[in-house]
């Protein structure tokens, strides 16, 4: 079934009353569907054969024939969408609205509910307006909206529980000796295929973190090797002790993938896991995930759901489902700032950037004095006595910085625009699409400005943001980088790995290459309960926790 079908309807709808027979020639008919003759008859077959209309044809020369609309416009408009969304593509929603305006909302309406009681009864779910997502290998990907599908997909080998404390993945015991970490693995992990996960498996896991290019290289280079032991044990050698391994292993990026692909014809493929879930399709449009049912642990909660990627409108169209929510508060911090990196061809000077730095520091506790840090440690920054006079600077300053979606983020934005410009300084915009490679814009900006989570506990994240943090990625070059990641190093082996550690990120600021703006701090509610037809994009809990309340 094809949207344009329903264009024809219309146009016919506008000369022919539904439910009244009328005889008709082809002329007359190539003249309201603005079409040729031969276009007319196979157009009038194919709404006949959606049963939108009554089509005999003429036999003979000369002969009219009968024609009758049986359903109207809303009608045909409700059928095309509960197909549509029952298989997760709400690309066309956009395009009806644009078409039918009103029609098309009353029938969008209708079609969700429907679907959401159809997905229901089978124990599915369709989240309409998901983030795009273009790759979920965990060594590759940075954004967590990809981070959040590769944490159904696939499984880690330790955990952590809800107080911060290690517990057991698909390891079920392991210990630390020196540079030594040995894991035991849980016998009979099925793979997504049917088959058993292999040792080997999760030696080549472990092995490519450190060897591929990518957001978490850095911090996995102090594995040596790693090895298997039969039957069922992991030893992983350290080039030097690091007291924050074991929970680097229970980050996602440390998940454990199979070495066998699944390919979909849409040229979109992955590494099959172990996880809850499994991909079973994946296009531009959608990603479907259906339920592990062999899984080792937790059985997830829904058979079934559906990731559509669709835009605004698309969301704002079905907002009427928003009321049903089952949350959970979870603590998150991250830190938004902005990173230097000096260019050849920058249009700004080094002293020009101090004085900028040093203006968009007293700023912000203007603007937003509450949340305001300077630094790491996410506490209100202590306050400026003395006021400073708008610097009078020129040139130009090219800032790199994602399309935000987070409010609060979005905010910042514009005001870090105007504090800018308002030293007189010309301002460029470079968008980058992909937050996991900030490289991409270091040839091409001055500064980088973005949002990192810290992970607790407190000391592993600092350790994991002064290794992986997207702007200094941005800001170093490898040579650069390579040194910062040899300072971490000799940090975590002294006898206050913490406190030097924390010296490192003063020292970023000291010479002006990182500039803390302002904590992200809050309680991010976590939706459990879902109805069949879900719009919100984001603010999910971990997916295999969700369920369906078929009563809400």
């Amino acid at each position: 079934m094809n949207d344009v079908n329903l264009r024809y309807l219309d146009l016919l709808s506008k000369v022919y009353a539904k439910d009244t027979d009328y005889l008709v020639s082809l002329s007359e008919l190539e003249e309201v569907l603005c079409t040729s003759r031969r276009n007319t008859s196979i157009i009038m077959k194919k709404l006949s054969s959606f049963e939108w209309i009554d089509w005999k044809p003429s036999v003979g020369r000369g002969k009219l024939s009968l024609f009758k609309i049986k359903i109207s416009l809303q009608q045909a408009i409700v059928e095309f969408l509960i197909l549509e969304l029952t298989q997760g593509r709400t690309k066309p929603i956009s395009k009806l609205l644009d078409w039918f305006g009103q029609t098309a909302v009353r029938a969008l309406n209708i079609a969700s509910e429907a679907v959401s009681l159809v997905n229901e009864s089978n124990n599915s779910v369709l989240i309409s307006s998901y983030p795009w997502v273009s790759k979920i290998d965990p060594v590759k990907t940075f954004r967590h909206t990809e981070l959040h599908i590769s944490k159904s997909v696939y499984d880690v080998l330790l955990r952590q529980d809800s107080h911060g404390e290690i517990c057991a993945g698909l390891a079920h015991s392991w210990e630390v000796e020196g540079k030594t970490v040995k894991l035991w693995l849980r016998p009979d992990i099925y793979r997504h295929d049917g088959e058993l996960l292999e040792l080997e498996d999760v030696v080549w896991s472990l092995s490519r973190l450190k060897e591929l290019s990518g957001p978490v290289q850095a911090i996995w280079r102090c594995v040596d090797h790693v090895k298997a032991e039969k039957p069922n044990i992991v030893t992983i050698t350290l080039k030097y002790a690091n007291p924050f391994f074991t929970y680097m292993l229970t980050t996602p990026h440390a998940s454990i993938l199979s070495r066998k692909i699944k390919c979909f014809e849409t040229g979109f493929s992955y590494y099959l896991g172990t996880g809850p879930f499994k991909i079973s399709d994946w296009s531009k449009e959608r990603l479907i995930l259906k339920v592990h049912k062999e899984y080792f642990s937790t059985r997830a909660l829904l058979d079934q759901i559906i990731l559509s990627h669709g835009d605004l409108q698309t969301q704002n169209m079905l907002s009427f489902n928003e009321k049903v929510q089952t949350e959970n508060a979870e603590k998150i911090s991250a830190l938004s700032y902005l990173t230097y990196r000096k260019r050849a061809n920058s249009g700004i000077s080094t002293r020009d950037w101090h004085e900028l730095a040093n203006y968009i520091s007293y700023k912000k506790r203007q603007f937003d004095p509450e949340n305001s840090v300077d630094s790491v440690r996410l506490v209100k920054g202590q306050e400026v006595s003395k006021s400073i006079v708008v610097p009078q600077l020129m040139g130009t300053i090219v800032l790199a910085e994602p399309m935000w979606t987070i409010p609060s983020l979005a905010r910042y934005s514009k005001w870090l625009h105007d504090v800018i410009v308002a030293t007189g300084l010309q301002l460029e915009i470079v968008r980058v699409n992909d937050v996991s490679s900030p490289e991409s814009a270091s040839e091409f900006a001055d500064i980088f400005f973005i949002e990192d989570v810290i992970e607790a506990p407190f000391s592993y994240g600092v350790f994991e943001w002064l290794s992986t943090s997207t702007g200094l990625r941005f800001a170093y070059t490898n040579k650069m980088h390579n040194e910062h990641c040899e300072e971490i190093k000799a940090a975590i082996e002294c006898h206050e790995p913490h406190k030097k550690l924390l010296d490192l990120e003063q020292k970023l600021r000291t010479n002006y290459t990182y500039l803390p703006l302002f904590v992200g701090s809050e309680n991010v509610f976590k939706t459990t309960r879902v109805k069949g037809v879900q719009v919100k994009s984001t603010g999910y809990s971990d997916l295999h926790l969700l369920w369906v309340d078929s009563h809400s």
